[in-house]
């Protein structure tokens, strides 16, 4: 459950549909401490490590971060939108043999698991990726050339989770939903930069430290 002040105040607004109000407010309950519903135990404490890292959330949320990984494996549980590169399988399957990929190169590289590596290994596991350089040429891993595909769905689904949620959107100042409501049309009659509209919430990041 959220209280008051996890509530974003633009949730309150007639520019918002109602459709899209409960939608938002669902995901301000859910639950940040349940148990992975796509991913196996071993890739998904790969993932928890790497979304630190790949995406800090601090300076946006303060203390209060969201669990972006758990976010993550639920939205790899369907439904999904159907696209995904040719070299790569299944949704599920390509974040799971990614993550697993990650893990066995830790274990082979530093002797320990990819969860307990320092955030400057995370990091260069992360460029190296970008470059093609890491991946392993055996069943059910990816090799380099797909992990670097597949580098680009991390960085895109992790973002798309973060800034799915409406206190990420309130603390950016994130006004694309409020682009009617229900009784009428009222959107957005003129955009202008560095103007905004009275029914749009100020971004508030200098706040969140």
């Amino acid at each position: 459950m959220t209280n008051s002040s996890d509530f974003p105040p633009f949730l309150a607004s007639d520019h918002l549909s109602r459709r899209t109000h409960d939608i938002l407010k669902e995901r301000l309950e859910e639950d940040s401490s349940g148990t992975p519903r796509t991913l196996s135990s071993t890739a998904f404490s790969v993932l928890d490590r790497i979304v630190t890292v790949l995406l800090p959330q601090e300076e946006i949320l303060g203390q209060q971060t969201l669990n972006l990984a758990l976010r993550v494996d639920r939205a790899l549980s369907g439904p999904r939108d159907g696209w995904r590169f040719a070299e790569l399988p299944s949704d599920s399957q390509a974040w799971e043999q990614a993550l697993l990929t990650l893990n066995d190169l830790s274990t082979s590289q530093f002797e320990r698991p990819f969860s307990l590596l320092e955030d400057s290994a995370v990091a260069a596991f992360l460029d190296a990726m970008g470059e093609g350089k890491v991946g392993l040429d055996t069943p059910n891993r990816l090799n380099p050339s797909q992990m670097q595909k597949w580098a680009l769905d991390l960085r895109a689904d992790v973002i798309e989770c973060f800034l799915a949620d409406p206190r990420v959107q309130d603390r950016l100042g994130m006004s694309a939903n409020l682009n009617g409501g229900d009784e009428r049309f009222q959107g957005f009659e003129t955009v202008q930069a560095n103007e905004r509209k009275d029914f749009e919430p100020a971004t508030k990041i200098s706040s969140a430290a």
